[in-house]
């Protein structure tokens, strides 16, 4: 009995190990360039559909809002995800900036809405999302180490 709970103990302190340490698992450096590649594609296509049809102010903030959900998914996604040898900063960097993307989003539909800031999302003023320009400076470092993967377009 106590060499059932010994093992029990100690089976759940490695397992309390490996979350308190992260358990990203090294994967091929073919496999990485997947889910990157999977990643910015989900980011591109969550910007692209904000601006896919017609529609009121109203829509285009839930448009909005709604990328800036996929956009953080898919940085969560990528950060669960397995990382190539020698690719962990700029995972940390390309998660980060996808997060900062999809907060920038949610943060201009936010501002879009509120009484007398409509104009926010109408005229001729471009919008900024520093996480965006961060984004492809990390794809273009991926491109250069081999990970090929292209930059996110402005939509």
């Amino acid at each position: 009995m106590v060499r059932v709970l010994m093992l029990a103990a100690c089976a759940a302190l490695a397992a309390v190990t490996l979350v308190a340490c992260g358990s990203t698992q090294s994967v091929s450096k073919e496999e990485y360039a997947d889910v990157v590649g999977n990643t910015r594609d989900r980011v591109d296509y969550a910007l692209a559909q904000i601006t896919v049809g017609t529609g009121s102010l109203k829509v285009l903030i839930q448009r909005m809002n709604d990328a800036a959900d996929s956009i953080d998914e898919a940085a969560s996604d990528l950060d669960d995800a397995g990382v190539a040898d020698g690719f962990d900063d700029e995972t940390s960097d390309l998660v980060e900036a996808f997060h900062q993307l999809a907060a920038g989003l949610a943060g201009t539909a936010s501002d879009a809405s509120q009484v007398g800031m409509e104009g926010l999302l109408t005229g001729s003023q471009a919008l900024q999302f520093p996480g965006w320009n961060k984004a492809n400076r990390v794809l273009a470092s991926l491109k250069e180490q081999g990970i090929a993967v292209e930059p996110i377009s402005s939509h």
